[in-house]
């Protein structure tokens, strides 16, 4: 398809019939002057290279501090680069998963689905960003694999964990 198409071909190509002219144009003596259409600029689309997307599946119930930990500290570090991300996670303890969306710094109140049927306890959890390679999204998004292993207690009761994030 050509990138100027006339306003005519354009209709022609929707099927729609052209406008037919009006018989009492120029009564007043006055003709306006007949134009040609101005051509009509169709929009390429281009991918633009800085967006990148990751997406995730976890078998089993993540615990609620791994899940926590990952989504504080990308948000904290990246969240004006995060266009969107939603997921249905699973956690340790809860008997129906919840669903979570959030746009950047802004994330919408998590969704609990209690009518959640059968014994799926898979998470999925999905991420487009700009100027974070994939690679690193990826990354990040395996930290939600990350068990506590025995670590130490800090004074709230809370498991103290430490791991390098990727960005």
């Amino acid at each position: 398809m050509r990138q100027n198409a006339a306003a005519m071909d354009l209709l022609a190509w929707l099927g729609a019939e052209p406008a037919k002219p009006d018989p009492l144009a120029g009564l007043s003596g006055l003709v306006p002057k007949a134009t040609e259409p101005a051509p009509m600029e169709l929009a390429v689309a281009q991918h633009d290279h800085r967006i990148a997307t990751a997406s995730i599946e976890i078998e089993d119930p993540l615990p609620a501090g791994v899940f926590d930990f990952w989504l504080d500290t990308l948000i904290s570090l990246r969240g004006e680069d995060v266009l969107r991300m939603k997921g249905i996670v699973h956690i340790e303890g809860m008997q129906y998963p919840f669903v979570f969306h959030g746009v950047q710094h802004i994330f919408d109140q998590p969704v609990p689905l209690e009518s959640w049927a059968g014994g799926d306890t898979k998470s999925r959890v999905v991420i487009i960003a700009r100027d974070i390679a994939e690679e690193d999204l990826q990354k990040s998004l395996e930290t939600l694999r990350l068990r506590p292993k025995g670590g130490r207690r800090g004074a709230d009761g809370m498991m103290v964990q430490t791991t390098e994030m990727p960005f």
